[in-house]
């Protein structure tokens, strides 16, 4: 994989392909041509952007996706490639044996909450914020399955000592300065996710801990959930004031932070891609644990204030 990028568009802009580069036309200002295999994700941020069907073929075809928001700068609406690595109905056979071995997917699931809880513990302390020992008390306790619901009693813990006094977590419609700042960062690191979740030639919808019948993306929502700490992190760094454009560009930096697991770092992209090819490796019995992260440093070449 190419050191993949999210491009995040704000203006008024014309999206076509020229030379098998997409490229973006503003006016009165100098075209921009960008490898459609370099992109992650597309972000349209304005109702007047027009795209050619060329221009979304491409970005398919390179297995980028597209987040569309409305009006309140909420997403609401993904494309995401239909073509994985070309071994889909292998893969689909492995996920659906995989979704009646009840033990083995507690177990999965078992692994993804400790990590959620450790994440979270690692951000408290990076962030000079109490409460982490609860956190990572609550990872050792958790059994297969997460039977003892300790992923809701660490997300209350959790919400009550990052954020201040008051704060109280909205998932739908917020437009309070933090909601609307973590459901935007979210939301793209959910569509990059699911991105890396097609292109390995898996069915998104056949979750381990996600399990809705209304869901097309609940394995997705599985593996978003150690990797949230990233863009809560970000915006407890940000300054709290409007969401406006900088506050977007700045908070899609997260994906440049250097994640750390199985005693290696990765850029966030990577990380994703080595945890859903653990899932891989899990399927084809090559081995029975998912790579997932236990920290992260921010970008090395500079200071992170």
């Amino acid at each position: 994989m190419s050191d993949h990028r999210i491009l995040l568009i704000e203006n008024p802009a014309h999206l076509g392909v020229d030379l098998g580069r997409l490229v973006i036309r503003r006016e009165g200002q100098p075209d921009i041509f960008v490898p459609p295999n370099d992109i992650a994700v597309v972000c349209l941020h304005h109702h007047t952007i027009q795209m050619s069907v060329h221009a979304l073929r491409a970005l398919a075809e390179a297995g980028a996706g597209v987040v569309v928001t409305d009006a309140a700068h909420h997403p609401c609406a993904w494309l995401l490639p239909t073509q994985g690595n070309g071994d889909i109905v292998r893969r689909l056979r492995q996920q659906m044996a995989l979704d009646v071995q009840a033990r083995k997917k507690a177990v999965l699931w078992q692994s993804i909450v400790q990590a959620r809880l450790r994440t979270q513990a690692a951000n408290l302390r990076a962030l000079n914020r109490k409460g982490a020992l609860r956190l990572e008390r609550l990872a050792k306790e958790v059994k297969p399955g997460d039977a003892g619901k300790c992923e809701g009693q660490g997300a209350r813990h959790y919400w009550a000592h990052l954020f201040p006094e008051g704060f109280k977590r909205n998932k739908q419609g917020a437009d309070d300065p933090i909601n609307a700042r973590l459901n935007f960062g979210y939301a793209v690191l959910r569509s990059m996710i699911a991105r890396a979740l097609v292109m390995a030639g898996l069915n998104p919808a056949l979750g381990l801990g996600h399990c809705s019948t209304e869901n097309p993306f609940n394995l997705a929502d599985d593996f978003i959930e150690p990797y949230r700490f990233l863009v809560e992190r970000h915006v407890v760094q940000e300054e709290s004031g409007e969401f406006n454009a900088a506050a977007r560009k700045q908070l899609l930096r997260f994906i440049e932070m250097e994640v750390r697991m199985n005693g290696a770092g990765y850029r966030a992209p990577a990380a994703v891609g080595e945890t859903v090819a653990s899932f891989v490796r899990v399927l084809d019995g090559r081995n029975d644990a998912l790579i997932l992260p236990d920290d992260a440093q921010p970008p090395r070449d500079e200071a992170w204030a």
